[in-house]
């Protein structure tokens, strides 16, 4: 893992997504770690599809279109991404 990389002198610091600082985070000991503030960058999510789906590709398209709308997607994504709230949960 890239934090206990850097805990154990292997590299001088690690840059990696939000959502995985967020989970790794949760296996070491509190303040261990200095996070930088802010974001290097903003990336969409992405997921393959065949390309012979392109009816698949237009659900998703539209699934994500329509959870953006009404605020599940955020709701979703602070809940199992950008936070542990799950863990209290399962």
């Amino acid at each position: 893992m890239l934090i206990d990389a850097v805990l154990k002198g292997h590299a001088d610091f690690g840059v990696n997504d939000s959502s995985a600082v967020v989970g790794q985070l949760a296996n070491f000991p509190p303040n261990s770690v200095r996070i930088f503030p802010g974001m290097l960058t903003k990336t969409p999510l992405a997921f393959a599809v065949r390309y012979d789906s392109p009816d698949l590709v237009e659900w998703i398209n539209l699934f994500f279109l329509t959870t953006s709308l009404d605020g599940r997607l955020e709701k979703n994504l602070n809940y199992w991404v950008n936070t542990l709230d799950w863990k209290k949960d399962h």
